[in-house]
This record gives structure tokens, C-alpha cells and sequence, in this order.
């Protein structure tokens, strides 16, 4: 049984190394809304790269990547506890 986390961590580090590994339905919530971002910006390129000028589609390309994991980055970097790996957590 996992041990349980403050409500404020949504992560805890992975087990390779210092990243952070989703562990409640609020930490999963920053990975799929960082996917859609990044799908988004694909979708969005690809469009623009049919119509429109090369840089165009690869400022927005660049951007909405950079935003996407800005947001992951940072919110998980608020939100991981980096005193336990994933599999200590699931040991509890």
C-alpha cells in the first residue's frame, strides 16, 4: 500500500534519476495537459506549414513546445517530493 502524501504533491521522483513521476489524479492532470499541448502545437505547425510562411509554423511550433513544458516543468517542480522514488512510494 502507497503511503500517503500531503495534498499539496502530486509527484514524487522517478525512479531513474530526478525527475518527477505522477502519483495522484492532480499530477496526471499536469501530464495530460501538457500532452495536449504539445499535440496541439503539432496540429497548429502542421496547419500553418501547409498555408503559411516556414517561419511562422516553426515560431508557433517552438513556442507552444516551450510553453508546454514550462508549465509541466514548473508545476511539477512545486509539486515533488524528492525525498522518495516511485517504487519506495508504492512500498509505502
Amino acid at each position: 500500500m502507497a503511503r500517503e502524501l500531503p495534498s499539496h504533491i502530486w509527484f514524487v521522483r522517478s525512479n531513474g534519476g530526478q525527475g518527477s513521476y505522477p502519483v495522484k489524479p492532480e499530477g496526471w492532470r499536469v501530464v495530460w495537459i501538457f500532452v495536449a499541448g504539445v499535440a496541439a502545437s503539432v496540429i497548429l505547425a502542421l496547419l500553418l506549414a501547409m498555408s503559411g510562411p516556414t517561419w511562422l509554423w516553426v515560431v508557433v511550433f517552438i513556442g507552444g513546445m516551450a510553453a508546454s513544458a514550462w508549465y509541466f516543468i514548473s508545476t511539477a517542480k512545486k509539486h515533488t517530493d524528492y525525498s522518495i522514488t516511485y517504487n519506495e512510494w508504492t512500498r509505502g
